[in-house]
């Protein structure tokens, strides 16, 4: 009897529980390299050994946490079949050319053209810029962000849901997203005092939520794929970011508001895309497609049969 009440009651809960234990491994964890950081403990230089810093560890340190975080709790809501299910979304690629093309291309392009709208200029960045750019963007891919949206997007989005719109799952998983990078920013110096927190908190807040609600569009629009949704993530991070492409193909002061105003721009048409397809019911057929997927491999097809009209617009309910 209790053997199988157990998973039930995680099964109902496992957005409360996850949030909870995220929270409280992630700030145990990141409390830790906030001491190593300051000196408390020791094995500050470590990271610099291969070429990080503190901020960079610090980030991979948060990102194990989370999808340890995230695999033992979807066992035990679900069993071995909700593991595989999730760990096939995290390298499912075939999919419509232009989900690929939105996730990888849409921020940065968009971002380059607001800032010269603003006023910025574009420079040719040399080959080994853009070398390098790739390198960067790859390790990001590979070692961050797979793994983080599998705990945002994967997971704890993609619960909520089913019981709310994209817009409201995006909101609600906005909240735990901003409050595990509090840490990070505490890290890379961006907060030195408690009177810091709370600006802080609001203004990652607002972009956390933005950030959400574009990849919960790509994700509805990539047939559920995380590997599109942690592309078009790193896509955001280089063109927001001082290092990235968007930093080496413009001059000026514009790029940091006009990456935010790209996302928001791209989040928007994606939504109106998408239209007819933001509620429970899409959810609830993308669900139903995860399991019907292992039934079509054994049948030697190996996407679920839905997926291969992504390319043709928005689908009606």
């Amino acid at each position: 009897m209790r053997a199988t009440a157990a998973p039930s009651w995680m099964a109902q809960h496992a957005t409360i529980v996850f949030s909870l234990t995220a929270l409280v491994a992630s700030y145990t964890a990141l409390g830790l390299m906030i001491l190593v950081d300051r000196g408390v403990l020791p094995g500050r230089s470590i990271p610099s050994l291969i070429g990080w810093d503190m901020e960079e560890a610090s980030s991979l340190v948060l990102v194990l946490v989370l999808v340890a975080t995230t695999f033992s709790i979807t066992r035990l809501a679900e069993g071995t079949a909700g593991v595989r299910a999730l760990a096939a979304r995290m390298t499912r690629w075939r999919l419509g050319w232009r989900w690929w093309l939105t996730g990888v291309a849409a921020v940065p392009a968009a971002t380059v053209g607001l800032a010269v709208a603003l006023g910025d200029h574009v420079v040719a960045p040399t080959p080994m810029t853009l070398l390098s750019e790739l390198g960067a963007a790859a390790v990001g891919l590979v070692l961050i962000n797979v793994a983080e949206e599998t705990t945002w997007a994967g997971f704890l989005q993609t619960r909520l849901e089913r019981a709310h719109s994209l817009l409201v799952a995006a909101v609600l998983t906005a909240v735990p997203f901003a409050l595990v990078h509090i840490p990070i920013r505490v890290v890379a110096r961006e907060i030195d005092s408690p009177t810091e927190l709370v600006p802080q908190l609001a203004v990652l807040m607002v972009l956390c939520t933005i950030i959400r609600v574009l990849l919960g569009g790509v994700m509805r629009g990539a047939g559920n794929s995380i590997l599109v949704v942690a592309a078009t993530h790193t896509s955001f991070n280089r063109s927001n970011n001082v290092d990235g492409i968007a930093a080496d193909l413009l001059v000026g002061q514009a790029r940091p508001l006009a990456a935010l105003a790209a996302a928001i721009v791209v989040a928007a048409l994606i939504l109106v895309a998408l239209r007819g397809r933001l509620g429970m019911t899409e959810r609830l057929r993308l669900d139903a497609s995860e399991v019907a997927a292992p039934r079509s491999s054994r049948r030697g097809t190996a996407e679920p049969t839905s997926e291969p009209h992504l390319d043709r617009g928005p689908a009606r309910r």
